[in-house]
């Protein structure tokens, strides 16, 4: 299965057209296929699992279709992995094969092992309660069409008796049945909470984001056990409020997306196939994820607005779509060193971590690209993503570890970023990018180390007047601690996006948190947000001689120089601050500026603090 070079072209600029999309979605299908029968061999070759490969092979004679859709439930993978890495889960393989069945029509009998009283059919519901033990689950026939029967009843002709429990449903036509429960019988439903049900089976949920001929239906995951792949837990059941919001908020932001975004919404509708809920993050910030080992999953703790949503959608369908790819085509050399700055990170990451993130903030550029006459919150959030993202990319575009394809890709993300260009607004550009700037800084002092020999003899250089410094070496990557980067509440730059946004401003996007506080600055950081450059620069540099390892100090010098012209010194304290830094611990009352001025290959002036390479 090959990409075309215009397939790929099409996907390099961010979305991809239909035809591209199938082709990675078949991808995902074809793998999922052969590690389903890989994970089947790997719990041995018994009568069960001949069994349950023979079901899914009458299936798939029967209806293709239905088994299609069986495979293609994201958690497919991650129970395959498991299962190859030596932990096989024989009743999952049953799940899949009688959900097949079931969807397929096929009258069938399975036994099935059941330790904690439990069973699931993924893509169909589950069944609980039904003891420790043994389980018999019995199909009569009758096509699932894939909704729930009203009240909540389990699919039509359906059963699973369980050493204490039997969940039953007579046949019937699609949709009807009479569930019984246990000898007494009655009728199956949700209970009020939608978590408990009252008679022992758990219909799987969907949303229906686009009603149309045929309907967009995109399952709602809150019971699968392989749905556990996230930095954030995923809930347990919802209640029936919860799922009835996320459907609102889902046909909500779907709707947004069709009408300003129609790329996106159709790479939703082509690759999206549930929903994980996710906990709420401690911080109140909506969060969302994928996994390479479930794609055709979104997990996202719902947000409060439906174009909130719409961003993490997007966000996360272009780790979907990437990931697809790469099961397909290699774009980089594999286990490369975690050695690159993401903008949206404050830890090294390897080539592979940064091209998934710089393509997954190229949609979240486009979302507020659409969203940039919005007030200048949506001025600011677009023309901040959209420096990041040109930032990361250009990291990319000078790696020697992408392979050719890679680089076309690449490239192809470059070409989109080029022809957005700025939104004119000087003011909010030069916040974006101060705000930029100031995170590169706090990035290189927190994972760059010079090298101990550089640090002794480019001071002794210094203190003996030479014109220029010596040779350096690449100073070592030392990762800080693994997070996502955050705007904190002190320093120049959380003062500009203050200034210009506000209490409530920053880049709380959902994607990478930022400060809501107001920043609590000092003077030289209001002076800066107020223009007083010469001003803020001054105190910057008394705060240095007085500890030359403050850091939001530092920040200020680098982004000072920067506005005052002196671009040589900014590109080496906003490249190198941990050397400018190691050398003023070494230099006492030497001034950062002339440092950095002096490093980049001006000579030093000691007498005025500026350099003899002049103006920069």
């Amino acid at each position: 299965m090959v990409l075309s070079p215009a397939q790929l072209a099409g996907l390099a600029a961010g979305h991809g057209d239909d035809a591209t999309l199938e082709v990675l979605r078949a991808g995902q299908l074809g793998r999922r296929r052969l590690l389903t029968v890989a994970a089947a061999r790997a719990g041995g070759d018994g009568p069960a699992v001949r069994e349950c490969l023979a079901l899914l092979t009458r299936a798939e004679r029967a209806d293709p279709a239905a088994v299609a859709h069986v495979l293609a439930h994201p958690p497919v993978t991650g129970w395959a992995t498991t299962a190859l890495g030596g932990h096989p889960d024989p009743a999952y393989l049953a799940g899949l094969a009688a959900a097949a069945a079931v969807r397929a029509g096929l009258p069938f009998t399975l036994a099935v092992p059941c330790p904690e009283g439990t069973l699931l059919l993924p893509t169909v519901g589950g069944a609980v309660g039904l003891g420790a033990g043994l389980a018999v689950v019995r199909g009569v026939g009758g096509r699932y069409d894939g909704r729930p029967a009203t009240g909540g009843d389990a699919p039509p002709g359906l059963s699973v008796r369980g050493p204490a429990d039997t969940v039953r449903v007579a046949a019937s036509g699609p949709g009807g049945g009479t569930l019984a429960n246990g000898p007494g019988g009655g009728t199956l439903a949700s209970g009020p909470d939608g978590g408990t049900p009252a008679g022992g089976w758990l219909p799987t949920r969907r949303v229906t984001p686009v009603r149309g001929a045929p309907p967009t239906e995109v399952l709602v995951d809150d019971q699968d056990p392989y749905r556990y792949r996230y930095h954030r837990p995923p809930t347990g059941r919802l209640d029936d409020a919860a799922a009835d919001r996320l459907d609102r908020l889902t046909g909500q932001a779907w709707h947004w997306l069709t009408d300003r975004l129609p790329a996106h919404a159709r790479g939703l509708a082509a690759l999206l196939r549930s929903l994980v809920p996710l906990t709420p993050a401690p911080s109140g910030h909506p969060v969302s994820a994928t996994s390479r080992t479930a794609l055709g999953a979104i997990a996202v703790s719902v947000p409060d607005d439906p174009e909130t949503l719409a961003l993490l959608l997007v966000h996360e369908l272009q780790h979907t779509k990437l990931g697809a790819l790469l099961d397909l085509l290699p774009l980089h050399v594999p286990d490369g060193p975690a050695r690159y700055r993401a903008p949206w990170r404050s830890d090294p990451r390897p080539v592979g971590a940064l091209l998934q993130g710089a393509y997954a903030h190229l949609g979240v550029a486009e979302v507020w690209r659409c969203r940039r006459h919005e007030g200048v919150r949506g001025a600011f959030e677009y023309a901040y993503w959209r420096e990041q993202t040109a930032r990361a990319v250009a990291q990319l575009a000078g790696s020697a570890e992408l392979t050719d394809d890679g680089r076309a890709f690449v490239a192809g993300m470059a070409g989109t970023l080029r022809g957005w260009g700025s939104d004119g607004d000087r003011r909010v550009e030069a916040a974006a990018r101060d705000v930029a700037d100031g995170g590169a800084v706090r990035w290189a002092l927190a994972n760059l180390l010079p090298a101990d020999g550089d640090v002794a003899e480019v001071a002794h250089a210094w203190r003996q007047g030479r014109r220029r410094p010596p040779p350096l070496v690449p100073p070592a990557v030392v990762p800080g601690p693994a997070r996502p980067a955050s705007i904190g509440g002190t320093g120049p730059e959380a003062a500009v996006r203050h200034r210009l946004l506000g209490r409530a401003g920053g880049t709380g996007t959902g994607v990478v948190p930022g400060s809501r506080q107001s920043p609590d600055a000092d003077e030289a950081d209001r002076a800066y947000a107020e223009g007083d450059v010469p001003g803020a620069l001054a105190g910057y540099r008394r705060r240095l001689a007085g500890d030359p390892g403050d850091t939001d100090a530092l920040v200020g010098v680098a982004l000072a120089a920067g506005r005052l012209g002196r671009t040589a010194a900014a590109r080496v304290l906003t490249t190198r601050p941990d050397l400018v830094r190691a050398l003023c611990h070494r230099l006492p009352g030497a001034d950062p500026v002339a440092v950095a001025t002096w490093l980049a290959g001006g000579g030093p002036d000691r007498s005025t603090g500026q350099s003899s390479a002049g103006s920069m």
